[in-house]
């Protein structure tokens, strides 16, 4: 499959204090399979019958004690200096940028004018998705934020068109235009709830409910039981290290 183009989600990452048990709770919930080095040049990258869908690296030693396992959305730029310099004047945040040990790739970490963080990759088109969203893979991702007048910033770095859903249940949403129509992306205005904004992912699944089962086995627990919305049916859980993580069935 060709890699994915710029300026939308290329990469997923669990940051854990215990790589090896987020390996196992995860080749048991989702079937991944495991290789050494993750895109990163660390970590391990998980593939679904040799599809690279997400990575699992260690915490940085300077990580507060304690801290839980926590995921990251990363998308695809074609120049980061370019991207980081838009990125300052649409009053974002730019917190490191570095390159990777593959050549001509780079990572920068960052965050939209509200706080919300999120990283960006530019690599060459060996690294990354390759466009696949079967199950096991990332289908769905969502800025679900508390202030949704954010959306100019994202059309701003990345040229994202936001369009209101046509769905009369779903006032609050906002789908947002990718490159590649095999994924799907959108903003939840989630004001006045108590989490804080964030980026998500969607894993895709063939049966949510078998998966909320195979959570609990693993070790891991369910934040809500699995419901239907206009998306498909969705779960929402904790790993084993409490990492948050939602799937998606799709209809």
């Amino acid at each position: 499959m060709p890699a994915l183009l710029p300026n939308q989600p290329c990469w997923i990452e669990l940051s854990a204090p215990d790589p090896q048990a987020a390996i196992d709770f995860y080749g048991t919930v989702f079937g991944w399979e495991f290789s050494t080095p993750g895109i990163m040049g660390m970590g391990h990258r998980a593939e679904v019958a040799g599809h690279p869908v997400a990575g699992i690296s260690p915490q940085p030693s300077e990580a507060p004690e304690g801290q839980p396992a926590f995921w990251s959305v990363y998308f695809r730029v074609a120049d980061t200096a370019d991207f980081l310099e838009r990125t300052t004047t649409a009053k974002g945040q730019v917190f490191a940028a570095m390159p990777l040990p593959t050549d001509g790739a780079t990572i920068a970490l960052l965050a939209d004018p509200t706080g919300t963080g999120f990283g960006v990759l530019e690599y060459p088109d060996d690294l990354g998705f390759d466009g696949y969203h079967g199950p096991g893979a990332a289908a769905l991702f969502q800025l679900q934020t508390q202030d949704a007048s954010v959306a100019p910033f994202y059309s701003s770095v990345f040229g994202w068109t936001f369009t209101p859903s046509s769905d009369p249940n779903s006032s609050k949403y906002q789908e947002i235009s990718l490159p590649d129509p095999g994924a799907q992306a959108g903003m939840l205005d989630i004001a006045g709830a108590r989490i804080p904004s964030h980026w998500r992912s969607y894993i895709a699944v063939d049966d949510v409910d078998h998966t909320a089962r195979l959570v609990e086995s693993a070790g891991g627990a369910l934040l809500a039981r699995p419901a239907d919305t206009a998306f498909g049916r969705i779960g929402q859980f904790i790993d084993n290290q409490n990492a948050a993580f939602s799937v998606i069935q799709t209809r």
